[in-house]
């Protein structure tokens, strides 16, 4: 299997990861099934890479730990580009405002606004949500963009370690 097949594996894990947690907005068990699909995927890259390895003919010897950790860091980067893709998709056709209203009830629930007030002493609620209400559809996909881009360096590391293969022959 070649690295760009198990970056789009990996993306489709991410993406109905952060389609489960979305689903969590209306119905709070979906989250926890999100939650651990988005950690299994570091589980499904680094086996899909270990048997790229394995399979590999004209492989003499195991990647070395550089190796893995930069076929790793390629496919979590494509696996966040899928998933900002999909993101980008949820949130222009199917959202529908869903999540700008849970934002609005969470910012605007009386025991959050203390906690804010405490961390941020000029908090203001309107203020919170009247920027909510202002962002676009392209700023939203930037900004998952560079958190998913971030999400895949990070990932990348654990996944480098369960591509690791003992022996090769």
């Amino acid at each position: 299997m070649e690295i760009s097949k198990i970056g789009f594996y990996t993306g489709l894990c991410w993406s109905a990861s952060f389609i489960l947690s979305m689903l969590s907005l209306t119905n709070p068990s979906w989250g926890l099934a999100g939650n651990f699909l988005g950690v299994l995927t570091i589980w499904v890259a680094g086996v899909q890479l270990r048997s790229f390895q394995t399979l590999n003919a004209d492989m003499s010897e195991p990647w070395g730990v550089r190796t893995r950790w930069h076929k790793s860091l390629m496919v979590q980067l494509l696996a966040a580009l899928l998933c900002t893709f999909v993101q980008y998709m949820y949130f222009r056709y199917f959202d529908n405002g869903r999540m700008l209203t849970s934002m609005t009830e969470i910012y605007s629930d009386p025991a959050n606004i203390e906690a804010l007030k405490q961390m941020v002493p000029d908090y203001k609620p309107e203020d919170m949500i009247a920027m909510l209400s202002q962002i676009t559809f392209s700023q939203l996909t930037l900004n998952f963009l560079v958190i998913n881009s971030f999400l895949a360096i990070v990932l990348s590391l654990p996944t480098a370690f369960v591509a690791r293969v003992k022996n090769v022959k």
